[in-house]
Formats: structure tokens, sequence, C-alpha cells
């Protein structure tokens, strides 16, 4: 066991005084401003414009912090969902190593279930937050590491039905030509994460992903939304096509849902303008990816640009004759 100082810096947050805060998210720069809550999902504050902050009080998504005041609030401690900035009642733990997603995860527990130990009148703040014992990494329990990776990826596969890959498009392999993605497909946005009430988890069957951008679709469930509370027109099915327009490490990757889902604003939906196989909607898939090279943060595949890639007008009859199956068996989905 170690002393949280040991396994993390501690840092603290910025003074309600201090920012200028706005009820709602005003555009893409304004950032939740995080207060102590007994839920994750009910601890914005407000929201603050990330360019009128100090640069180090602005922490970026994945971030560990823990609540340190409130009768009901305190020691409760999370990993964040998105940028974000800490009020004064709120303190970041930075690893004095790198640690994975997982491993924070663990030690959000870990600091929770000192909560106990603590209350209105002995907060857990300054030593006495230091002072908390934690496991070292060494002692993290082996089914820890990688859990949640895992559990995503072994349950998009259980999803996917493989039998619908059996249907095989039409031979249009005369077909060479390239044509703007618009005229293959109509392209829809997602929805602004501002407006939605989010949950780290799926509460019951009417709760479905909201999907972000993400280098691996394994990755890209941002949150979970109640699809009844979400306008239906953006309730997308199983078996959609998708492409992510932001992010520098995740921008024009495409990939074909496996369940039902909301995109964010980054999420754009292709519906196809003519009926598609499974097959066909894998294939433009990948051919949008290979497109990614074209983008970067500051050239974003969005509007105009996204419709412009230029893609085949069918689909190859090499594409056509792989054996899908067992290739996408083996995929790190």
């Amino acid at each position: 066991m170690l002393r949280l100082d040991e396994l993390f810096e501690v840092r603290n947050g910025l003074a309600s005084q201090e920012v200028v805060r706005s009820p709602r998210r005003l555009n893409e720069n304004w950032v939740p401003y995080i207060r102590p809550s007994f839920r994750q999902d009910t601890s914005i504050d407000a929201y603050v414009n990330k360019f009128l902050v100090p640069s180090d009080c602005l922490y970026p998504k994945d971030t560990l912090y823990v609540s340190t005041d409130g009768q009901g609030s305190h020691t409760y401690a999370y990993v964040s969902v998105s940028e974000f900035v800490p009020n004064s009642n709120v303190s970041v733990l930075i690893p004095l190593v790198e640690m994975s997603l997982d491993e924070k995860l663990y030690y959000a527990f870990c600091v929770t279930k000192n909560r106990f130990k603590f209350s209105y009148g002995r907060k857990p703040k300054g030593d006495k937050l230091k002072e908390i014992m934690l496991p070292a990494r060494s002692e993290i329990p082996a089914f820890v590491k990688g859990v949640v990776e895992e559990r995503v990826s072994n349950d998009m596969l259980d999803s996917i039905d493989f039998s619908a890959l059996s249907d095989k498009a039409v031979d249009t392999s005369r077909f060479s030509n390239l044509v703007p993605l618009s005229e293959l497909f109509t392209v829809e946005n997602g929805v602004s994460a501002s407006i939605l009430l989010r949950l780290k988890f799926k509460k019951n069957e009417n709760w479905i992903p909201f999907i972000r951008p993400s280098y691996r679709q394994s990755t890209s469930i941002d949150a979970y939304v109640n699809k009844y509370l979400v306008a239906q027109e953006k309730v997308y099915p199983k078996g959609t096509l998708y492409v992510s327009t932001d992010g520098q490490g995740s921008h024009t990757y495409a990939y074909v849902s496996v369940s039902e889902f909301v995109p964010n604003s980054n999420v754009a939906v292709l519906k196809p303008k003519r009926p598609m196989t499974l097959r066909e909607k894998l294939f433009y898939a990948m051919c949008i990816s290979r497109n990614r090279f074209k983008f970067s943060y500051g050239r974003k595949p969005k509007g105009e640009k996204l419709e412009r890639i230029m893609l085949p007008l069918s689909i190859s009859k090499s594409y056509n004759e792989m054996a899908l199956l067992d290739y996408l068996r083996k995929l790190s989905l």
C-alpha cells in the first residue's frame, strides 16, 4: 500500500469567483465546470470558456478527480469524460507515472471506498487526502487491466450478425467510376452532448450508446443516453454507416454500427441513397477511412469536405469475394 501522494500529484480547482460561468454550453469552447456530486452525471455546475481560464486549470478527458466537500458528495472520485475545469471543492489527481484508463478507474473506485473516513466536518482535503492509503500499481488485481476494452470488444463482437455478411452485393464490377460521397449517401449530423442527459453505464434497455469519434470502434462509446429522450430521427439502427469528423487521432475513421446508437456532434451518419448490403457498407467504411491522410485536426472531414470524398460507384469485385466472416472475427474491434 502507498500514500495517495506517492501515486498522484494533487492539484486544486478554481474558485467560482475567478471564472465566468454560463448555465449552458455556448459553443465548443465552453467546457464543464465540475463541482462535487454523488453522481458523475450531476457534477456539472456550469460551463466556462476554456480560453478564459489559466491553461493549468483545464484538464483533458480521462483525468482522475475527487470531490473534497459536500455532506453527500465528498470523496466520490471519477475519471472525466471530457475536458473540464474543476471548482475549488474538487481536487485533480495527476498520476506520477503514466496510467491506463483501467488503472485510473480502479483508483477512482479505491479513493471512493475511503469515503467512510470523512464527513462534512472532516473533509478529504490537503494532507487528509494525501494520506489516503491505496494499493500500489503492482497490487492492482490482474483482472482490472484491460477489463474495459476487453468487455466492450466482446460485447460488440457478440452483437454482430455475421450471417448478414452472406448477402453479397450484386455484381456491379463493371463499374469503375469514382463519384463524390454525396452521390451515394445523405450526410446527417449528430447531436450536441450539451443537450442530452448522459450516463456512464447502461441503466436499462432504453439506454443506448452515445458515439464519439475514436480511432477504434470499441472505444467510441462516450456514454449512454435514453433513446426516448432524444429526437427519434437521431436514433440510428444497428447496421448504420457513420464517420468521425473531428479529433486529431480519430477523424475520418468510418464504421458500421453494431447496435442502436446516437451520434455526437463530431460524428456524421451516412444514409445510403440506394439499398446497400452490410458488406457494401463495410466496403465504403474502409474506403472512407483510407481518405484519412487528406485531413487533420485543422482540416476536418466535415460538410462539403466530407461530401467531396471520392468513392467507387460500387463495391469492388475482389472485396465482394473476400471471406469477411473470418476476417472480422480476427479484428480487434
